[in-house]
Order: structure tokens, then sequence, then C-alpha cells
């Protein structure tokens, strides 16, 4: 992970990872010369607790003779902004913050204090939320030869016993306590209980599986890069089109795999990217000319003749659609969360109570009234947002063959001409959700994997 000359700058939170992080790094002998900065950037999430955990990181990094680069962002702000999870909101501005100081400092490593236990909670929560090959690769030790990750293969108590052996000081974030996050209820009571009633080794051979996988997608990444340059015929600005007959010509994973390569190419990465996006480019393949479909993130798919031509529209065009929805259905309002929480609309003349349901209190889907949603809160792409229907939505009713338009919907539930424009439509960042008193998309639906149940109900306003 590190040569002689490198310069390191250590990702420091001040809690019990990067602390014993950053110590060991002080103190263990290189080769030749190993400079070490400090970054720790402040989300301005937390308030005061914030600022005391970088006051505590400067003073560390002083007391060991290191320089601290420390940053402030407005995580929630970019969050609304784009319109992506908190946690999106985070990594994002996080790195951007590393990438900074590092080109500043003249810094050519990252150190992140990512452990084993990490990365079994990683391969837990993508299962969970399901994923495909790559996913399973887990968290890797060096990424691009910049990023490193030393304690990658070090247990969480073998952490906590160094720092109590060392009388190393740390931060405790209270947050990692919350339990309404996925990935903390993975940490206090899935792999408590999978280690104590199932496999005392289940973190050791999530690890290992996960090497397994990023060995074996290192190989075939290399052999489907050598096709991925053969089905390219085609390259513009903000779009590259692939042999249709080269696609169909292979195997159905390796096509997989080439579209994946193409939107990644075009978007930078594949975070909003699931198996149904996929699904639904390669049915294209099948289907005629000028057959289109939307992924997340302003990513197009069309065919056209012997092509399928994948594009990208720029963002400043995503918000001038997103001004269009607004303006023709009038309004939109956006519900920003945290929840449970209670909303008055009046310009829809309607109110919204948002709450969190336990799976034994879910009632039979039959016993539902129209005016209520039980959702699958982690499958939302939030924030969620309530209007009047927009021309060309479309979505999936539960239960139904497929998607359609909500026009056809309305009609095949003989819902009267004009009732259908003053429907509210409750949407994510992926679509439409609720087809308020009628139906939920299939998307979001509860199932014997959901973990958290999202209740909503509406009600008028006048009759509160």
């Amino acid at each position: 992970m590190l040569v002689s000359g490198d310069r390191v700058l250590v990702g420091v939170s001040g809690g019990p990872d990067s602390m014993a992080l950053l110590h060991l790094l002080v103190k263990m002998p290189f080769p030749g010369k190993t400079e070490l900065g400090v970054a720790h950037l402040n989300h301005c999430l937390r308030g005061e607790a914030a600022e005391k955990e970088a006051d505590f990181v400067k003073r560390a990094a002083a007391a060991l003779g290191c320089p601290c680069h420390v940053g402030r962002a407005r995580v929630i702000n970019v969050k609304r902004k784009l319109g992506i999870s908190l946690e999106e909101a985070g990594h994002r501005v996080r790195y951007a913050f590393f990438r900074k100081v590092m080109a500043d400092g003249g810094y050519n490593k990252l150190a992140l204090g990512h452990h084993m236990d990490d990365n079994a909670e990683q391969m837990l929560l993508v299962l969970l939320r399901g994923t495909g090959p790559r996913g399973l690769s887990g968290i890797a030790p060096v990424k691009a030869n910049r990023i490193i990750r030393p304690l990658i293969h070090v247990r969480r108590a073998q952490i906590e016993d160094y720092l109590r052996s060392e009388g190393i000081s740390c931060m405790r974030d209270a947050s990692n306590e919350d339990r309404r996050f996925l990935r903390n209820r993975i940490r206090l009571d899935l792999l408590p209980l999978l280690a104590s009633a199932y496999n005392p080794q289940i973190g050791q051979h999530l690890n290992r599986l996960a090497d397994v996988v990023r060995t074996e997608e290192s190989w075939i990444g290399d052999l489907v890069a050598r096709e991925y340059l053969k089905t390219v015929i085609g390259r513009e600005k903000g779009g590259v089109a692939l042999s249709i007959s080269r696609l169909r010509g292979g195997h159905t994973a390796l096509m997989r795999r080439l579209i994946r390569m193409a939107l990644e190419e075009l978007a930078g990465n594949l975070r909003r990217i699931e198996f149904s996006h996929i699904h639904s480019v390669s049915r294209l393949l099948a289907g005629g000319d000028g057959k289109e479909c939307h992924l997340p993130g302003g990513l197009r798919a069309r065919r056209d003749g012997d092509r399928l031509v994948l594009s990208i529209v720029p963002r400043d065009r995503r918000r001038s659609a997103a001004a269009r929805i607004e303006k023709s259905v009038g309004f939109i309002k956006i519900l920003e969360g945290p929840f449970p929480q209670n909303y008055e609309i009046r310009e829809m003349g309607i109110g919204l109570r948002l709450s969190f349901l336990s799976r034994r209190r879910l009632p039979s889907w039959t016993a539902i009234e129209p005016n209520r949603a039980c959702l699958d809160f982690d499958c939302l792409a939030l924030p969620l947002t309530v209007r009047w229907p927009a021309p060309g939505d479309r979505f999936h009713p539960l239960g139904s063959g497929g998607r359609q338009k909500l026009k056809k919907f309305f009609i095949d539930h003989r819902v009267p001409r004009h009732n259908r424009s003053k429907t509210p439509v409750m949407a994510d960042r992926r679509g439409v959700v609720w087809l308020m008193g009628q139906r939920i998309d299939e998307r979001v639906g509860v199932t014997s994997r959901t973990s958290q149940i999202l209740n909503i109900e509406f009600f008028l306003l006048d009759t509160r």
C-alpha cells in the first residue's frame, strides 16, 4: 500500500477506527520517507457535537506533529439540491473534499479506516438491497492505487483493544446507534444474530467471499473491456452507440456487463443503477426502432436500427424538465422529512400523516383502506413529492403485469375523467410511488425482505 516517498492523507473523523489508523501510521516504521497529513470534514449535521469533533481532530493531529486540513460542508443543502439521499450526498462531498486537499497538498495516497466488520456490514447491506457481482466485491483494500485501507483485515474488537492498550482517546458518534438507519441495524442487530445463532465466523466468511469475487471481477472486467471496444460503434458528446447484433450474439451475462460499462462511461459511476434498469435496457434489443427507456441520473437508452444509443441529459436540462413538470401540474410539495411527520398541503386541500409501522402491525393488503399506503422505506429514493398527475406519468401498479401510463390505469379502472386531474400523485426521484387513493407502485411494495415500513395516510383538511 505504501512505498518510499509517499505523501499520505489520512481521513480522520475522530472515531475509534480513524484514530487507531492515524496512530498506527505515525508509529509504524516505513522504508524511506513517508509524510502524513490529516483531513477532517465537518458535515454540519450534528451541531455542537460536530464542532467538538473537529477541534478534537485538530488537537490530535498537532500532538502527533501532522498538518491538519479541516473543511466544512452543508451536506443537507447538497442533498436537497441534487435530490439524492443524505448518505450519498455525504459520500460525494467527503470525497470531493479529500480530492481537493490531496491536490492542494501534494498527497498521492488517501488512507481510510475501514475494517473487516465494515466490509461484512457492506456485504449484507448490498445483499438486502439487491446487488450483482460488483456489489459483492465489498470494500477494496486498494483502489486506483490512491485509496488505501490498511485496517481492512482487522476486526473492530482488535481496534478497540489497541486503543485501550495504547491509551488513545477518540470521539463516539451517537448517530451510529440510531436504528432508523439500515446500516446501523445490520451492525447492531443482524450481524450479532448471525454470529450467535448461525455461524460465529460469519464476518470472516463474508470478507473471504468479497476477496474471491473482487479477484474474479477484476479478471472478468479485463475480458469485458476487450469485448466492449468491439461493441462500441460510435461516440459523440454525451452518448455512446453499441452494436445490437454483437450484444445479442453473446451470452446474456456479457450483454448485461457491456450495457453497464457503457452506462458507467457516461455517468462516471453506477450507484443509482439497479438490475431492473439493466433489464429494461436489454428489452430494447428485441423491440423496434424508436423504443426508449429513461434511467436515473438523466441516462437514456434508445434503439436505432442495429444501434443501442445510450446518452446522458445534462443536469441543467434535467432541471428544466423538472420545472416543466411543475409548470404542467401547477404545484409540487416536497416532503423533506425526517419521518415520522405530519403535513398540511392546503394548495391541494389534503393532509398527510407519515409514520413507521412494525411488521406485526401490518394489516393484510385487503384491509388497507384507499387513503392509506404501506411502502418499503428502503426502496424509496427520497425526497418524496406530492403533486397532480403530469402528462406522460407512468407507474407499475402493484400486482399488475407491467408499467403503464396513468391515463390507461384511469381508463381501465373507470375513474371519471373529471376526477383524473385531481387525483394526487406521490413520487420519489425514480417516479410515481403511489397514485393516492388508487394503487401503489410495485417497486415500493412491502415484501418478506422489507425491514422498514413507511405508513402514509391522507385526509381532506375540511374533514380532519
